[in-house]
């Protein structure tokens, strides 16, 4: 059965607008997908967080939702558009925000343990795509990190997030205290990375977008990634990326 919204005041519409933000999203362990490609894809293969679709008349549906068992929201145009975060015109999927777990720092994991302190939802979501594609064995949300069910970072982790094992983890500053492998944080006073021979586990913390890494974190081992004179750095998600790339590329030729 199709539900159809016509007032803002709907309390129901009401939840739905809270989801831009990360507490709406906790408070209500729901989060909202955009952009077709990811919403037929979560349907297909994760249909178990799928919980209802949002769109506005005239719109058609998705294939993969056709003969299943899904809420469907019909809502007045002006209150689609708003709700459309990225404008596409396209109906949108409600899904359960799953709380992250609670990360075990003392679990002995081989490989890389990447550790997200990025305050910029897209840069999360970036670099957990790219925690995917190089086969890191764990990703760790730290406590300064933006919440990776947000729709900037929904949208740009392109389904990635739901294909990863992602733990709720310590502040940044804490890490180094708490974790039994050892930890390598990525700056640019570190070791260049092609000098640099990792270790069979370990995490891997790049810098908070501005201020870098803490000074803790500082202290202990570190790689950089060589640049060309006068440029002062890289974007922290492209930075963490050309890293692991570094380090699958190593343990493939060992």
């Amino acid at each position: 059965m199709v539900r159809e919204i016509t007032s803002p005041q709907n309390a129901f519409y009401k939840q739905l607008l809270t989801l831009e933000r990360a507490k709406g999203i906790k408070r209500h362990a729901k989060a909202i997908l955009s952009g077709e490609k990811l919403i037929d894809e979560v349907l297909r293969e994760f249909p178990d967080l799928c919980l209802a679709l949002i769109f506005t008349k005239g719109q058609q549906l998705p294939e993969q939702a056709k003969g299943r068992k899904i809420g469907l929201y019909c809502l007045a145009s002006q209150l689609f558009e708003r709700l459309d975060f990225h404008g596409t015109g396209y109906p949108l999927l409600l899904i359960r925000a799953q709380p992250l777990a609670s990360w075990n720092a003392a679990e002995q994991i081989k490989g890389c343990r990447l550790c997200i302190p990025f305050q910029d939802p897209a840069n999360v979501g970036a670099v957990i795509r790219s925690a995917c594609a190089f086969g890191v064995s764990q990703i760790i949300i730290l406590r300064e990190a933006a919440n990776p069910y947000l729709p900037k970072a929904t949208r740009a982790s392109a389904g990635s997030l739901f294909r990863m094992p992602c733990f709720g983890g310590p502040s940044i500053h804490d890490l180094h205290k708490v974790a039994a492998a050892p930890v390598i944080g990525l700056s640019q006073r570190g070791v260049p990375i092609e000098e640099f021979d990792f270790p069979e586990s370990f995490c891997l913390v790049p810098g908070m977008e501005g201020p870098g890494l803490p000074s803790g974190i500082e202290a202990l081992e570190s790689v950089s990634i060589p640049m060309a004179e006068g440029i002062e750095s890289l974007n922290a998600a492209v930075a963490t990326s050309i890293a692991l790339y570094v380090w699958r590329t190593r343990i493939e030729t060992k």
